[in-house]
């Protein structure tokens, strides 16, 4: 979520993204290699539906030339948002030392996304096909469970399955952050 709103901020929807190694990471992937040619509006889709760890890496590095850069805007961001108990290391969320949030936190950069149409946009669509690449949403509620809008999933060994929800009935919206599940939609 994170990653996303300083990539909003720093980087133009139709900005075209050539990969590098950056894109040879863990976890759930869109399948980047190096030398891909993405739009950003692609690369957010990727981390945001797919929750693609290598459109995360790439549009770090495309936003501040390395993700070491990237992710002190990342920290810079959970500052300004008063988040009290969230240290970004990585624009991914795979697990590192030092890398941290909590559900209350969550929730608050949740709010804060959400408030960006671009990013509640793309956290609402369940498919989206763009630059040949097709986008499916990891979120199973979103469909499947009346008002859900969006939000992100994440799973990791140290942190188990993770879910930022959101739903919106009647012009009111309730966000739910779920951490360490062994089922998440439950």
């Amino acid at each position: 979520i994170a990653t996303a709103l300083v990539a909003l901020r720093r980087l133009d929807l139709s900005q075209t993204v050539t990969v590098g190694d950056e894109v040879q990471v863990e976890g759930m992937r869109i399948g980047l290699a190096p030398g891909d040619t993405l739009t950003v509006e692609a690369l957010l889709y990727g981390t945001l539906l797919n929750s693609g760890n290598d459109a995360a890496a790439a549009l770090a590095v495309a936003a501040a030339g390395f993700q070491e850069r990237f992710v002190e805007e990342m920290n810079a961001l959970a500052a300004e948002l008063g988040l009290q108990d969230t240290h970004f290391v990585n624009p991914h969320g795979l697990d590192s030392a030092g890398h941290y949030s909590s559900a209350y936190d969550l929730a608050l950069l949740a709010k804060a996304a959400l408030a960006n149409p671009t990013f509640a946009a793309i956290v609402a669509a369940p498919a989206k096909e763009l630059d040949g690449w097709q986008f499916h949403t990891t979120n199973q509620l979103l469909g499947a469970y009346p008002g859900v809008d969006g939000v992100k999933t994440g799973t990791t060994d140290d942190a188990g399955e993770c879910l930022v929800a959101s739903a919106t009935r009647h012009g009111h919206r309730v966000l739910t952050v779920v951490l360490g599940s062994t089922d998440r939609y439950a």
